[in-house]
């Protein structure tokens, strides 16, 4: 076991004048925190520094407060401040393996390690972080099976993405822009094709149970159009009036009322056939399924148009939220019914390759994961 110091330079960043801070994008960037993962930064310096603190593109960096993140700096030169480190190895040391190694170390000391206030972790710190550090042959084997599982997940992820804009590019293709009309479908009010409208319950903590029959849905459940039920709280409702109210059915429509408004989803069979219930933040509608297809109004309302009703009917208020006249007045296209179902069957196929990448993804994590604590601990 040897320290950190033993086998690279920590290298800490320089303490800016923040009287200098910038939105000029002619000034030199600079890193923040955030940064180090996602590669980009919005704030400049117009003052004077040395060159030994600009960092290059393929620099291994350290974010050492409210998050230890570890990531190779992905953009042009920058600014390397005083709450992120730089990261130089030796000739004996294989940069990626010392990477895995960090991200391993660090997200364990950060799970394990008990803050009053922001989480913070000095060069000092890091510098006598202890490592095993095999010969240079097995620090190149196991940085390759782990750079080839990171690789498979972040292609996975990108998949992923791509068939969401495939989806949405779709939507444009058959329905035209949705905020122009400009296939000038009719126009019509929400309330036109609703056939009951209601809201969740409050209070149903007390019924939330590990080992429960049954599912409740919140927010965090209500995405992209989907029900997601990887993370959803199982519970042992009621046998009242309350319960049979907020009870789903295949093909309701769920909008989310407060905090992120507009998130959208449809009940499955699959979630009805469960038994699933929606809290306060969650409205439930049942649509006139002979005129517009739920998925298709979900898919409405996750578009630019929708999204902007959202943010208008939201303007004048101090915390987010909806009621029912704010549902009831919304505004959406009808397009016929065939060209409705039309669209859902192209998304119904694009959910089945969706579905078989999520699986190779959690399976790559799954193994990715594994090996990290095979070789780190």
């Amino acid at each position: 076991m040897i320290e950190l110091k033993e086998i690279c330079k920590v290298q800490c960043g320089f303490a800016f004048d923040s009287k200098k801070f910038t939105e000029d994008s002619s000034y030199y960037p600079l890193i923040r925190i955030r940064d180090v993962k996602r590669g980009f930064t919005q704030t400049y310096y117009t003052g004077e520094f040395s060159s030994e603190y600009i960092v290059h593109k393929g620099d291994l960096l350290v974010g050492m407060d409210g998050e230890f993140n570890i990531a190779r700096w992905n953009s042009d030169d920058a600014l390397l401040n005083q709450r992120v480190c730089r990261i130089i190895t030796n000739n004996n040391t294989n940069e990626e393996y010392l990477r895995f190694y960090l991200k391993r170390t660090l997200k364990l000391i950060e799970s394990k390690t008990s803050f009053v206030t922001v989480k913070h972790l000095s060069a000092k710190e890091l510098n006598s972080l202890k490592l095993n550090l095999p010969c240079i042959e097995d620090q190149q084997r196991i940085s390759k099976q782990l750079s080839t599982l990171e690789l498979m997940i972040r292609k996975n992820k990108q998949v992923l993405e791509l068939l969401d804009e495939l989806v949405k590019a779709r939507f444009m293709e058959m329905f035209g822009d949705p905020i122009q009309n400009s296939k000038g479908y009719p126009i019509r009010q929400f309330s036109d094709y609703i056939i009951s409208l209601t809201s969740g319950s409050r209070g149903w903590a007390k019924y939330c149970v590990d080992d429960g029959k049954e599912w409740f849905i919140t927010i965090k459940n209500v995405k992209d159009c989907h029900i997601i039920t990887d993370n959803i709280q199982p519970i042992d409702a009621p046998s009242n009036a309350e319960a049979k109210r907020t009870k789903v059915e295949e093909g309701d429509l769920l909008i989310s009322i407060t905090a992120d408004l507009g998130r959208t989803g449809v009940v499955t069979k699959e979630v009805a056939e469960h038994g699933a219930y929606i809290n306060q933040h969650l409205s439930c509608i049942r649509i006139d399924r002979e005129i517009l297809n739920p998925l298709y109004v979900a898919y409405y309302m996750e578009s630019p148009a929708g999204k902007r009703q959202f943010m208008q009917k939201n303007q004048s208020a101090v915390k987010a939220g909806l009621n029912f006249n704010s549902i009831n007045s919304l505004k959406l296209l009808v397009p016929p019914m065939e060209e409705q179902n039309k669209f859902i069957r192209f998304v119904k196929q694009i959910d089945k390759s969706r579905s078989r990448i999520q699986k190779s993804l959690e399976a790559s994590q799954e193994l990715f994961d594994s090996l990290m604590q095979e070789y780190f601990g």
